[in-house]
């Protein structure tokens, strides 16, 4: 029987497939994919808070934010009051080339709301800001983190 869950869980196997494909077309290795995911709207984030993010060490996170800044999709800045300290930023090359990369796919996302009525569209958004609350609080809880 389909329920709401196990369609979840087929998208969270599904997302495996989506990274490696997107990481292709931005010529990336997924886990280098997975690292630039986690700089993406985030602020303040260098080498070493990447690396705990992602549970590497900061060696390993700074050769990453290496392959990153070569590649052309992060740069680094000194931060506020350390100048010993970097901070990654996302390049603005990084939203053209990721753009394009899922373009077709965002096309698609976009006619399904577009057949949907406006009080689907709101049970469809209830559900997955609550969905999306219950894998924050999953993910945050202590213990959870590498």
């Amino acid at each position: 029987m389909v329920t709401p869950s196990s369609l979840v869980g087929e998208l969270m196997r599904c997302s495996t497939a989506l990274n490696a494909v997107l990481a292709r077309r931005m010529e990336l290795s997924v886990s280098d994919l997975v690292a630039l995911h986690q700089l993406v709207g985030r602020s303040e984030v260098g080498p070493v808070e990447l690396g705990s993010l992602l549970g590497m060490s900061s060696a390993s996170a700074t050769v990453l934010a290496d392959r990153l800044q070569r590649a052309g999709y992060v740069r680094r800045r000194p931060a506020e009051g350390d100048r010993r300290r970097r901070i990654l930023d996302v390049t603005p090359e990084t939203a053209v080339r990721s753009s394009a990369a899922v373009a077709e796919w965002i096309e698609a996302v976009t006619e399904i709301e577009e057949e949907m009525t406006p009080e689907e569209l709101a049970v469809v958004e209830k559900y997955l800001l609550r969905l999306l609350s219950a894998v924050t609080d999953f993910v945050e809880r202590p213990g959870s983190r590498p």
